[in-house]
Order: structure tokens, then C-alpha cells, then sequence
């Protein structure tokens, strides 16, 4: 079949087409594989009117009808009830796995590439960048840069994906709740944390705290990227688990009314989760923190240090007098008064190590230096704006500097002003820095794993 055969198929007016250079297969994959329903429709009303003389007609046109078994059973009833045992259905089963194997496991069968969607597996050598820690194949490799190593898999070999998917359901509970949030827990933990949090915040974020907490979630899906997600659903919540390899970490989120309009406050709020847990011994064993809506705004210090290095501007070779020889600090020293340190979800202190090949925008990425290695990598980088302008997009303080997919929101421990951006100026400079929310301990909420017996009939 030629192009525009395939593309006649498909209902479309090939004569109304204007069609020169393509090739045949360029006009086959125009076509597409799938059958369009006016296609599929005037299949059908074709055969239909070819066969009417094999359909016979129905009651009131003829008594030639077509002859049916009469049903063994009248509707509504079983048979064989009697052959049937009932049974419950424990959702609250859980294999047990131990949590520093179960993310080793993770690790291994994690997505190191972009081709390998869900479920694949890729045959290419693997690279990985020893500055930044992306992977990549040999294929998909190539811009940024990075400085990548092969990945040897003779020691650990990979794991199937399909395989540890089947083994993280059996170790997670399919349906979990909230246990010990309530409105008067809420304003305790309001009080305790001397927080000044405006009534007009407070209000519509108790309120989706509440519907998230007394709802049950059940187990939605697991999604596979650079780290596994498990996720967890209810009307008013969303429960997720995120297995990094150094750290386990259960995020809730609350939804907003779907009233609510699209640029509200209160949509903004809950972008960022209102609750976690940070798994200990075990996925359910913790202490949950809940992130109270105060934002809170104090000043940072940071100092460059090491050599001047062209600017991403420059490397791009662009030839304006205000780029062109511009130059930033290979390094950067980031220091936080001591009292303001506690706000933080963790310590920005410490020197960042430049990286401009390691991609994101600007060429922008810094990570930390001699950083607890039981920790994950802390980066320092610009985070651009869905839809603002340029001059809006600010450094951020994150454990993930990815990609993100529309509907998700990166996690940040802190924003800077959106005024700076690296320069070659001598000495200290103080920056203003934004903290989204203060993180308060909550020992008396616990994570829950709902024993619903639901009955069934089996063989």
C-alpha cells in the first residue's frame, strides 16, 4: 500500500492535500497506525448494508426469529452458590523486606535513561556523569556534555523492573490512613511552633490538611524514573513514597476544592506537601513533619571563590561588550547565620562547585562539596518559571534538579531573590532568601495501614 492509500484509508482529503517532497514512508507515517472512527464507521455501515439480506428481522416485522437457549437461572440469581466459600480480603497484607535491601533494589532497577520508559531495559553501555550523577546510554548521551564514565553492572548486575515492581507491591499496604490529625492537633502544633501565620493562609490549608488526614488512600500506581514513586490516592489526597537510594520519604499533598480557581493561593500552596514522613527502620516507621504556611524571608551571605571561568553567555559566544568577556567564580560559599539555620529543612551551608556541563538552564548548576555522604546531593541552580519571564526565574536550593512534568512541583529547601545571578564581584554579597514553609515535628500522627476485610466468593 502507498502513502496516499494510507492516508485515503484514514478518511483524510488527500486531494485537498498539498503534498511535493514527501517520501512514501514520510505519507505512511502522516497516516498514522490507528483507524479513524469515520474509517471504522463506514466499515461498519458498508457491511451492514451488504448483509442486510443475512439479519433476520425482529418481533412485530416477522415470526422467523432467531432461536436463543432459555437462561438456567433468572436474573439476579447464582448458580452453584452452593460450590462457593467466602473469604476475606486482607488489603493490609505486607511482605517483609528489609528497607536498606528494598532501596538497594530500587537502585538497581531504577530508569538510567529516557528510552527506557517504564519498563525497558536498555542493551546500550550506560554512562553516568561522576559530577552530577545522570545517567544516559551511549545513544541518548551527548548534550550536556557531563563528565561521564562507563557504569560497570558486573558486581551489581540490574534488576527487571517488572521483577521489583511485583516485589514493592507485595512489601507496600494497599490502603493507608492518617491517624492522630485533627483541628485542635493542628492549632497545638500552630502554637508550638510560635509561627505567625496569617488566619487568611491558616484557614484553607487546615481545612485540606483535615480532608486529606480523614480520608483512606488507596494504592494508585508506581512510576518509575530516576528514583521509584509509589503513589496513593483518595478525593481530597495524595500520598506519595519516594525510594532515593539514601533515603526513603512519604510525601502527602493535599487537593484543593475543584471550585477553586486556577491562580489561587490556596492551589499554590498545596503544590508543596503539607506533610512527610522520613522512613527509619521501616517504610511505616517514622516521625511525621508537617510543613505550616509560614514563609519566611532572612538574609544569606555568598562569597566566590576559586578562578573566573567564562560565563555560560560567553561559552554560547555571544558577542555583545556585556557578555562576551563575562566571567563567574568556579566556586561559590554559601553562609547562613546561625539562628536562621533552624528554618531550614537542611543546612545550605558550604561551598558549591560550578558545573556548566551538566546542563540545566543557564548552565546554572552547582553542587555542594564535601557533603554528608549519608545524605543525598544538595544542588544549588536556576529554576525557570513555567510560564514567566526570565527575569523572575530564581536560584533555588534543591535535592533534585530533574526535569519536571507538567502537574509537578520541585521540592525546594530555599529561593533567592530572583534579582541575583552569578557575577564576578569581589567579597561577601547578601542575598535575600525565601523559605516556603517551617517544618514542625509531629510524634502523635502516625501512618496507618487500613485493615479492610472485604468479602468475596472463590472456588
Amino acid at each position: 500500500m502507498i502513502g496516499l492509500e494510507a492516508l485515503s484509508l484514514q478518511g483524510l482529503p488527500v486531494d485537498e492535500l498539498l503534498l511535493t517532497r514527501e517520501t512514501e514512508d514520510q505519507l505512511a507515517d502522516l497516516a498514522g497506525n490507528a483507524m479513524s472512527t469515520t474509517v471504522v464507521g463506514a466499515s461498519i455501515m458498508a457491511a451492514l448494508l451488504l448483509g442486510k439480506k443475512l439479519l433476520k428481522s425482529g418481533p412485530g416485522e416477522s415470526s422467523d426469529n432467531m432461536e436463543v437457549d432459555e437462561p438456567q437461572a433468572k436474573i439476579g440469581e447464582i448458580t452453584g452458590e452452593d460450590q462457593l466459600e467466602v473469604k476475606p480480603l486482607d488489603l493490609g497484607t505486607m511482605a517483609e523486606h528489609s528497607l536498606p535491601s528494598l532501596l538497594a533494589r530500587a537502585d538497581r532497577s531504577a530508569r538510567l535513561c529516557d528510552c527506557e520508559g517504564r519498563t525497558g531495559m536498555t542493551s546500550r553501555d550506560i554512562r553516568k556523569c561522576q559530577d552530577c550523577g545522570t545517567t544516559t546510554c551511549v545513544k541518548c548521551g551527548g548534550r550536556p556534555e557531563h563528565n561521564c564514565e562507563a557504569m560497570d553492572f558486573s558486581t551489581s548486575p540490574r534488576i527487571s523492573p517488572t521483577q521489583f515492581a511485583d516485589e514493592l507491591k507485595a512489601a507496600l499496604p494497599m490502603c493507608v490512613n492518617i491517624q492522630g490529625v485533627d483541628d485542635a492537633y493542628l492549632a497545638k502544633l500552630r502554637d508550638s511552633s510560635k509561627a505567625t501565620i496569617l488566619d487568611k493562609d491558616w484557614e484553607p490549608w487546615m481545612a485540606a490538611v483535615l480532608a486529606a488526614s480523614k480520608s483512606e488512600l488507596r494504592f494508585a500506581a508506581l512510576k518509575r524514573q530516576e528514583v521509584w514513586v509509589a503513589t496513593y490516592e483518595s478525593p481530597m489526597a495524595l500520598l506519595e513514597l519516594v525510594l532515593h537510594p539514601k533515603r526513603a520519604e512519604w510525601a502527602l499533598f493535599g487537593k484543593p476544592e475543584p471550585s477553586v480557581p486556577a491562580n489561587s493561593f490556596i492551589r499554590k500552596l498545596l503544590a508543596m506537601p503539607v506533610a512527610r514522613l522520613v522512613c527509619r527502620e521501616g517504610l511505616l516507621d517514622g516521625s511525621w513533619e508537617f510543613a505550616l504556611p509560614q514563609a519566611t524571608v532572612f538574609d544569606i551571605e555568598i562569597k566566590g571563590v576559586g578562578e573566573l571561568v567564562p560565563s555560560w553567555e560567553a561559552r554560547l559566544g555571544l558577542q555583545g561588550g556585556e557578555y562576551k568577556e563575562r566571567k563567574v567564580y568556579s566556586q561559590l560559599e554559601v553562609s547562613v547565620p546561625e539562628d536562621k539555620k533552624t528554618l531550614l529543612d537542611r543546612d545550605v551551608t558550604g561551598v558549591y562547585t560550578y558545573l556548566p556541563q551538566c546542563g540545566t538552564a543557564n548552565s546554572s548548576l552547582h553542587k555542594k562539596l564535601d557533603d554528608d555522604p549519608s545524605l543525598p546531593d544538595l544542588f544549588f541552580f536556576i529554576d525557570p518559571t513555567r510560564c514567566g519571564e526570565a527575569k523572575e526565574d530564581p536560584f533555588v536550593f534543591s535535592l533534585s534538579k530533574r526535569r519536571y512534568e507538567f502537574g509537578e512541583t520541585r521540592l525546594v529547601i530555599c529561593t533567592l531573590d530572583p534579582k541575583w545571578r552569578q557575577n564576578d564581584k569581589e567579597g561577601s554579597q547578601t542575598i535575600k532568601c525565601h523559605v516556603p514553609c517551617v517544618w514542625t515535628l509531629a510524634v502523635e500522627v502516625k501512618l496507618q495501614v487500613c485493615m479492610i476485610l472485604d468479602f468475596f466468593f472463590v472456588d
